[in-house]
């Protein structure tokens, strides 16, 4: 079978790889389609040296071909969303609500990768982060399970309220479905970006208030959106300086800025802490989802409730990869999908 692997920063391969096998309490699924993510990206293009080949791909979608001992939940024939972290629910971590610091969230995976024709899903992903799909909805609306809870979690650690005005910085493919994300909270998202054509795309998806901040005061800018008292949140799905600086203007007593993203060589700036504490402002950051938000996901992108499709902007066969990455990675693309093809199913 074919599967991708990144053997060093910049190098990636499809290579020729045996079908796994699979033991008890473990599936066996055809790959049908997989999503391209930031994370993906970042370990493809990071400078840092490799000890062994790095899995790549968790937004997957594939159909059971065979069932391990034990598994009663599926079938051959079934169509799986599928994440590929699994906290072990009982350490210090998972106890206060940091399942994605977890040890066992940190070294379970699939097997050999999201972007390979056939993968192992070990018991631990089968029993917990494996999902059905409802015929409605299709694979290509799946992949987006994983990265959806991903964005949930954000919203609920970010303790969005009803009403509340939340900015969200960023509007690529994470920072659409943040938005949408706070939307269906009961909130009111504010989309943050340099680019006109991201934000035309999250006016399409239903987000009323967008923001080009290009060649502006950023503070100036979200001072003509924000109310007199100030805005409740904020979501960086990419960090800037700038863009903090700014939030911090307008962020209302008691608010909460939730760091989404890693801020790479943006990571340093100044701040007066004394500003935190007199207006009791927080700030916070996300890693992940949990299989209680994997749950959560599926039932917005099955309800419609979520919008996904539009997100995709290339949809490629995996001898394309490395294409794939090169275009998501320039901003070129906003969602790269995979299969064995480069079509998707149903």
């Amino acid at each position: 079978m074919r599967a991708v692997r990144l053997l060093q920063p910049g190098v990636v391969e499809v290579a020729e790889l045996p079908v796994p096998s699979i033991g008890p309490g473990e599936l066996l699924l055809t790959m049908r389609a997989c999503g391209l993510c930031g994370s993906d990206l970042a370990k493809i293009f990071s400078e840092q040296p490799l000890k062994q080949p790095v899995p790549l791909g968790h937004e997957l979608v594939g159909v059971v071909r065979a069932v391990g001992e034990g598994v009663h939940r599926f079938a051959p024939g079934d169509r799986l969303a599928i994440a590929h972290h699994v906290p072990c629910g009982r350490c210090r971590y998972c106890r206060h609500g940091n399942e994605s610091m977890c040890p066992q969230f940190k070294a379970t995976n699939i097997d050999p990768c999201g972007f390979a024709e056939y993968v192992r899903i070990p018991a631990l992903q089968t029993a917990q982060t494996a999902f059905a799909l409802p015929e409605t909805l299709s694979d290509e609306a799946g992949i987006f399970m994983e990265p959806l809870a991903c964005a949930l979690r954000a919203v609920k650690r970010s303790d969005v309220q009803a009403g509340d005005r939340i900015v969200v910085v960023g509007a690529g493919c994470m920072g659409l479905l943040v938005a949408q994300a706070v939307a269906v909270s009961g909130a009111r998202p504010i989309c943050v970006d340099l680019r006109e054509e991201r934000l035309e795309l999250a006016r399409t998806l239903g987000i009323e208030t967008t923001l080009n901040v290009t060649g502006s005061d950023p503070r100036t800018a979200l001072r003509s959106v924000a109310e007199e008292e100030g805005v409740d949140g904020a979501i960086f799905t990419v960090i800037s300086v700038p863009m903090l600086e700014a939030v911090l203007g307008v962020l209302r007593a008691g608010g909460k800025i939730n760091l989404f993203a890693d801020a790479g060589n943006a990571g340093r700036m100044v701040v007066d802490l004394s500003v935190f504490y007199r207006r009791e402002l927080s700030l916070t950051a996300t890693y992940s989802a949990t299989p209680v938000e994997l749950g959560e996901a599926i039932r917005l992108l099955a309800s419609g409730q979520v919008r996904t499709v539009s997100l995709i902007s290339h949809r490629l066969g995996l001898s394309r990869f490395e294409e794939g990455a090169r275009l998501q990675r320039a901003g070129q693309a906003t969602k790269v999908l995979f299969s064995p093809t480069g079509t998707s199913g149903s």
